[in-house]
């Protein structure tokens, strides 16, 4: 072995560790890029009489730098916050809505109390009169802003959950293409191609955004197996398994996700075990948007209800029996969109203060030819049947046509309330003050009275009308702080997991300069090696 052998050698090898370097430096700020490590080692040798010659080094390795362990506890902290972040930033815009100082149903009913004082005062003072028709309007414009945002929230909460499948679908189709690539160049060069590990592990953390995943990696090929946490597989070598998000059978307006199976066969994921940010849009949507939205509809329905009775015992200007103040469109109930009978329902409110705001399940038992009842609980719930028609908590249900076994019906005796509540009455002339018919009688003020102590009445539940407001405040608001808190503790856990990544893959661009120096130094002292020993050659070819 020469010296001018060992000398290219060990301009190679430094050469190598040079490009090594470079690219970790170029790619100090890439994104998602694990830094690269060069493994140098002896070239072998020979023994002699005189001893052992080696000969040289060798490049050993190019190691990605790269711990499977701390990359799936990056995913599993990711998971972890956008979960609570996706239901967070929906909550927060509830809170936003409710916050507003000026512009809310306490601020409102308030007004429209202040306003019945004067007419108390003065029951014939048209002015008064129409100050508070004019409160009933902004009232009853309030509830229905609160519900159209709502709405919009419910609305936009359902294409956000078909955004992220498409997200999801697209990340487990380019993993499974990855997979067939790495696998592919495996087999060809025996070697891991770094560059296609790296965008697999981004689109592993992107995926984990929005989803629970689990990852098994094959350590000799470099593809990996992706399912979910339910075990349901995403990826499984060159092959990916779509999720598919279509209109809910109870409810079209809502969004469904279902996983597709090998066979094509849909199954439907359980939303409240599903994490990521679906699982966050899911949490939202199905609890905390459900939970406002019936406390503001039974917060309208038992106001107007409880207003349209008070005025319905007194006495408008002309002498006529007051009349309801408020309109409120009737309760739907719903047929699934797997119906196969002809049968509706007719719902009617009987007992306002009675009703709950949330969902019931009819379903028609063609065994026992019976309408069985189910609350937002899945309790079973014993109505009482005259005639046909159903009667429990409140509200009657009256089925015509012919239902098929197994169909089923959704219905909320309160839906719709605050989206649809109007004022009833077109003049101040229909508010209901006296208590009397006798039109000379111009001072009787004792049903305005009555009006006025609603506000100290406790109308919903246990709470009056500004008490159940601020009960609705109150939970969303503390729902909000809830999530922050664990958000905060989430988004730390994300961060510390991911210095503890990036203490492996990272770039130190330091500790990448003074490797640079190291070999630059190491390629000239190889370089001195190879002018030395074609110094030497040159003078053996001197000798004559």
């Amino acid at each position: 072995m020469n010296l001018l052998y060992l000398a290219q050698n060990g301009l190679s090898a430094a050469q190598c560790a040079l490009n090594v370097v470079g690219n970790n430096l170029t790619n100090a700020v890439t994104a998602g890029y694990s830094r690269q490590n060069i493994l140098l080692g002896e070239a072998g040798g020979q023994s002699t009489n005189y001893g052992f010659f080696g000969y040289g080094v060798a490049v050993d390795d190019v190691q990605r730098m790269y711990d499977g362990f701390l990359n799936n506890q990056v995913r599993g902290a990711t998971t972890e916050f956008t979960t609570m972040q996706g239901r967070y930033q929906q909550v927060s815009q509830i809170d936003d809505m409710l916050g507003d100082d000026t512009n809310n149903i306490s601020t409102t009913l308030g007004n429209m109390f202040t306003a019945m004082e004067g007419v108390s005062k003065n029951p014939t003072d048209p002015a008064a009169r129409q100050g508070v028709l004019s409160q009933f309007e902004a009232l009853a414009n309030q509830f229905r802003t609160d519900s159209k945002t709502l709405n919009g929230l419910d609305k936009n909460t359902n294409t956000q959950i078909s955004q992220s499948v498409e997200d999801i679908n697209s990340c487990t189709t380019q993993l499974a293409k990855l997979n067939a690539e790495i696998e592919k160049i495996h087999g060809q060069t025996g070697s891991m191609p770094s560059d296609l590990l790296d965008k697999r592990d981004q689109l592993l953390n992107k995926l984990s955004t929005q989803i629970g995943i689990k990852v098994t990696e094959n350590k000799e090929t470099g593809s990996v197996n992706v399912s979910m946490q339910n075990g349901m597989s995403l990826v499984n070598g060159s092959k990916s398994y779509n999720l598919k998000a279509t209109p809910s059978d109870k409810n079209s307006s809502q969004m469904q996700v279902a996983y597709i199976d090998a066979t094509g066969n849909p199954q439907l994921l359980d939303e409240d075990a599903t994490t990521g940010n679906l699982g966050g849009l899911f949490k939202f949507r199905n609890t905390d948007l459900v939970d406002a939205r019936n406390q503001l509809n039974q917060l309208a329905l038992k106001m107007a209800s409880k207003f349209n009775e008070v005025n319905h015992g007194g006495f408008d200007s002309n002498g006529q029996a007051g009349g309801d103040i408020f309109s409120l469109d009737a309760p739907q109930a719903t047929g699934y969109n797997s119906n196969s009978g002809s049968a509706s329902l007719g719902v009617k409110i009987d007992t306002p203060s009675a009703v709950n705001a949330e969902d019931y399940t009819i379903t028609w038992n063609g065994t026992s030819n019976v309408w069985e009842v189910k609350n937002s609980e899945g309790k079973a719930i014993t109505p009482t049947v005259t005639g046909g028609s159903l009667s429990f908590d409140g509200i009657t249900v009256t089925p015509t046509g012919t239902p098929n076994d197994g169909d089923s019906f959704t219905l909320n005796p309160a839906s719709g309330a605050a989206d649809s509540i109007k004022v009833a009455i077109t003049d101040g002339d229909g508010i209901a003050a006296s208590s009397s018919a006798d039109t000379t009688d111009v001072n009787n003020n004792e049903n305005i009275k009555n009006l006025i102590a609603l506000k100290d009445e406790n109308i919903v539940g246990d709470m009056t009308l500004t008490g159940a407001y601020a009960n609705l405040v109150s939970s969303v608001g503390s729902t909000v702080s809830t999530l922050q808190a664990e958000q905060d503790t989430a988004g730390k856990a994300c961060d510390q997991w991911a210095m503890q990544q990036q203490a492996v893959s990272g770039v130190d661009m330091n500790e990448e300069y003074v490797n640079l120096q190291m070999f630059s130094q190491y390629y000239q002292a190889n370089a001195e090696v190879l002018k030395t020993a074609n110094s030497l050659f040159d003078t053996l070819l001197s000798l004559k």
